[in-house]
């Protein structure tokens, strides 16, 4: 099992290790978890396939401490590219990979949302609050600008219903 640690948005660490099932273990001041739990993706996740894709072997002169808040184990197909040897993954992958995080957060979110307005009768406030307690992300991300994102997107899913 080879791993890899890298940094992301604290918020999107806790959703991780929250979503994935993997316990946390919070560091002294409680705001990140230990990047020494690795999180096991399955291979129907394209978070998955996104790690797999941008491994490539470790260049010369790179750091091998890894730092970070996140830590995956890295995928080992039966063929392919082999972990041992495909082990880092460059800043640019890395920022490809925060935002694939980043929108599976809010995919899950926005259905959280519309699926508790529209089917239980739920306000959008009270379910946003639900969620990030229920990922423990009240410290880590404000509510409101979830909330904003979301309008927005609402908005936007609005005014191209309205146009077809």
């Amino acid at each position: 099992m080879v791993t890899i640690t890298f940094a992301v948005k604290p918020y999107l660490a806790r959703y991780m290790y929250v979503r994935y099932g993997q316990c946390l273990e919070l560091s002294k001041s409680g705001s990140s978890p230990q990047s020494s739990v690795p999180i096991h993706l399955s291979h129907i996740s394209p978070i998955y396939h996104l790690l797999y894709q941008s491994t490539v072997p470790h260049p010369k002169g790179a750091p091998w401490k890894e730092t970070g808040n996140i830590c995956f184990v890295l995928p080992s197909p039966r063929a392919g590219k082999s972990p041992e040897t495909y082990n880092y993954i460059g800043r640019d992958s890395l920022l490809v990979i925060e935002k694939e995080i980043e929108t599976e957060m809010k995919a899950e979110l926005y259905r959280y949302l519309q699926d508790n307005r529209f089917n239980k009768g739920v306000m959008y406030k009270k379910s946003m609050h639900r969620f990030v307690e229920y990922y423990g992300m009240e410290e880590l991300v404000q509510e409101e600008s979830l909330m904003r994102a979301f309008q927005r997107w609402n908005k936007l899913v609005k005014e191209e219903y309205r146009i077809m």
